[in-house]
């Protein structure tokens, strides 16, 4: 279902025309009804001579309630563009027409409305007016149709001339990811908490689950209405009533969105295709604070221009907008800047979760342009580029792809090469799965130097350690545990790393001992042998030599300070073991009698012994692991 969006200046008939076309009253204030002035919006439906059925939203044409306007033109698909025959183009025709221009309406008809009060020369004249003011403007093709409300001549013209541009239009999207920007919130006796808006990009059902951000308040669709009518499953493209239970009327708002659980998140930063309206008094220079409107939301919205100072009328640029309040909106979404007075720009949404860019920095420009008007591939590929490396699941969300297309570029992009997995986290060979890491090829093999640099700086530091520790480098790299495996892995395959047990080292190194280091290491290893279990203190010992002898098994570190000699050591883990088989459990000094030790090494043994999982502590005694 498609739906129609009023639009043009205040007092031009278009509540007049809508309830002569539908007749429904879209003035549904009792405000609007005594003033006869459309204050917010309005809504009816109509079905169309092919019998196919729309929705109408109402538009204000007041220049006060704007942003009334703003709120319910975001979601239409095709504009009945109004201009009364006996004034013409008015101030806020102009400007209705730069609302619709920057949005990228592109399917519209022209209205011609109070046809009755005029002469046919006149109207003529009218009507090349208006064909001057919507010359290179999105609505440039639009079908011009005069019509009244009251004598009713031309009505159904107007009705075939809609049915027949609605032909035009491409199907209602459905992505699977429904968004209803609420427009507006009340309750009704009986049934409680109920909102309204255009449901866009998916279907909502009853008895689904719901969040609505910002905020992130979850709530149950307890019931649906479109037109007046029950319904089990509201349609994208639909005018739709949602009454939820879990949350009261009172923590909503316009401007906020009712979705699914689990991929729109709100934002206050996004990248932005900007175009300044072509009539704009000045240039909108960098950091001027305006009004954002996208989908039915209103935020100040700071806009910072990623190249140039400034932004002629009728020129466009890229810039990032910085709100001052987060604002629940998705990547292709339109928008539109208002100062207090006047509509300045308007675009594109390329990026919801941007980061903060250096201005005039050609890498960013052209990553914003792949985002734009580059193919699916060139899309998922940047959006990875800015987040890698991150997991399936997240770039799922953030690359805002229809699902079944997002499957088929990520197949693509991984059997080509483009896109490299760094982990399956499910059967190896099998397809990854959503909690599996991704990186594109540039980004690991500018990952793969980096940790070559690093292993490199470690081993110069450390010449006689075997390699960095694995989970150091990890830490370094700032990768999950799962993903540095298949990291490492990939690298060691390639003989780009030797892994060893717990390092990673460079391929085809040896570590050498200098005359003076091997005498050092044979007093040491002399000393140990001799002091049996126990050891003197060796803070003094060079930490290089203890590293070195570690990592070749000949000595073992039971803590900072305390050093034994290998076979020592296997000594006293076969007397503690035999002694829990014979006995069951060993205290603290027992141990210390049974080792012949000090009180301060036996707990530090007994501590080591726990953390190889030889042991663990029940009380003030030790038993066997597993026992």
């Amino acid at each position: 279902m498609y739906v129609i969006g009023t639009a043009g200046h205040v007092d031009h008939g278009k509540s007049a025309l809508v309830n002569a076309l539908t007749g429904i009253d879209p003035d549904r204030l009792a405000e609007e009804k005594a003033r006869g002035l459309t204050i917010d919006l309005g809504f009816a439906w109509l079905t169309l001579p092919s019998g196919r059925e729309v929705s109408i939203v109402d538009v204000p044409g007041h220049e006060r309630f704007i942003k009334n306007m703003l709120a319910g033109v975001g979601g239409i698909d095709l504009a009945l563009f109004v201009v009364a025959s006996d004034e013409g183009v008015m101030p806020q025709s102009r400007e209705h027409l730069a609302i619709l221009n920057l949005l990228q309406v592109e399917h519209g008809v022209i209205a011609l409305t109070k046809s009755d009060l005029v002469e046919p020369d006149w109207l003529d004249l009218v009507e090349t007016e208006v064909r001057d003011l919507v010359t290179g403007t999105s609505l440039a093709a639009a079908p011009i149709v005069a019509c009244s409300a009251i004598s009713r001549d031309g009505l159904d013209g107007l009705a075939r001339t809609l049915d027949s541009s609605l032909e035009a239009l491409p199907d209602v999207r459905d992505i699977g990811r429904p968004r209803l920007p609420i427009d507006r919130v009340f309750t009704i006796s009986g049934f409680g908490t109920v909102v309204t808006g255009t449901l866009v990009d998916g279907q909502l059902a009853v008895g689904e689950q719901a969040v609505v951000e910002p905020g992130t308040q979850m709530a149950r669709i307890r019931g649906l209405q479109s037109h007046k009518k029950h319904v089990e499953t509201a349609l994208p493209g639909t005018r739709t009533a949602v009454n939820l239970s879990g949350v009261s009327p009172e923590d909503l708002r316009r401007g906020q969105v009712i979705t699914i659980p689990g991929w729109l998140q709100a934002t206050v930063s996004m990248d932005v295709r900007l175009r300044a309206v072509a009539n704009a008094a000045r240039a909108l220079r960098h950091r001027t604070t305006l009004t954002l409107h996208t989908g039915a939301s209103e935020v100040a919205a700071r806009v910072r221009l990623l190249e140039g100072d400034e932004l002629a009328p009728g020129e466009e640029t890229w810039a990032q907008l910085r709100l001052e309040a987060p604002v629940a909106a998705a990547r292709g979404d339109f928008f539109v800047l208002r100062s207090s007075e006047d509509t300045v720009a308007g675009g594109r949404i390329v990026d919801t979760r941007p980061r903060r860019h250096r201005r005039n920095e050609r890498e960013t420009l052209d990553a914003l342009e792949r985002l734009l008007e580059g193919s699916q591939d060139d899309a998922l590929l940047t959006v990875l580029q800015r987040l890698e490396p991150v997991a399936i699941s997240e770039l799922r969300t953030r690359a805002e792809m229809d699902a079944s297309v997002f499957d088929e570029v990520l197949k693509r992009q991984i059997t080509d090469g483009g896109v490299i997995v760094l982990d399956q986290a499910g059967p190896a060979g099998g397809a990854p799965k959503e909690a599996s890491s991704l990186t594109t090829a540039a980004g690991f093999e500018a990952l793969a130097s980096k940790a070559l640099a690093l292993v490199d700086e470690f081993v110069t530091e450390h010449p006689l350690r075997p390699g960095i520790p694995k989970e150091e480098l990890r830490s370094r790299l700032g990768l999950p545990g799962r993903a540095f495996q298949g990291f490492e892995a990939q690298l060691s395959a390639d003989e780009r790393l030797m892994a060893g047990e717990r390092t990673l080292d460079l391929p085809g190194r040896s570590v050498d001992l200098s005359p003076e280091q091997a005498a050092a290491v044979d007093a040491l290893m002399q000393g140990l042998r001799e002091s049996g279990a126990r050891p003197e203190a060796t803070d003094r010992i060079d930490p290089e030599l203890a590293a070195y002898l570690e990592s070749r098994g000949q000595i073992v570190r039971i803590s900072d300070g305390i050093l034994l000699e290998a076979g020592m050591h296997t000594e006293m883990v076969d007397g503690v073991t035999a002694h829990l088989r014979e006995r069951e459990r060993i205290t603290l000094a027992e141990a210390r009698d049974l080792l012949g030790t000090s009180r301060k090494i036996a707990q530090a043994f007994l501590e080591n012994l726990d953390q190889r999982q030889i042991t663990r502590r029940v009380g003030d005694a030790r038993v066997l692991r597993g026992r």
